[in-house]
């Protein structure tokens, strides 16, 4: 299937590749399916492409660049709406805000966004941890200059 992304132009994709939010991601509930891609081979990042908007775009991050050891329990619900049967069926994303100082991106640890990629059902989740911050720095002062190359 062939679509119009925001950061690739017109791609083609495997229908299988895509995932879903059954409700949306709270903002752009509108919006369902999306597929995710790295956004150049040697950049940390990713893009979650909307395949029904062409200018709705995520950049996410895997979280163990980030915060290694970083861990959710998830409600039995939410498990069962992911069908997810083994934790290693999950994988955890962020979102990355990257304003135009990119040494001041931030990503959004308090809703993490968990992935089945067996079933490709996903969900942005929101945690009520205070140990998580919606706005957690991307970099440390010493990784800066070497991330800058890699960004989008």
């Amino acid at each position: 299937m062939k679509i119009a992304t925001k950061f690739f132009g017109l791609i083609e994709i495997d229908e299988k590749e895509c995932i879903n939010f059954s409700h949306g991601i709270p903002g752009f509930e509108n919006f369902h399916r999306y597929f995710i891609k790295k956004y150049k081979e040697q950049s940390p990042f990713l893009v979650m492409q909307s395949t029904e908007k062409t200018d709705l775009a995520f950049i996410l991050i895997e979280l163990e660049q980030i915060i290694p050891g970083y861990s959710i329990d998830l409600d039995d619900d939410i498990v069962a709406e992911l069908k997810l049967t083994e934790p290693a069926d999950a994988i955890v994303r962020v979102i990355v805000t990257l304003p135009e100082d990119v040494n001041k991106a931030t990503v959004n640890l308090a809703a993490p966004i968990i992935i089945n990629f067996k079933s490709g059902l996903a969900k942005q989740i929101i945690l009520n941890n205070p140990q998580y911050s919606l706005k957690h720095p991307l970099f440390a002062p010493e990784e800066e200059k070497e991330v800058l190359q890699a960004t989008p």
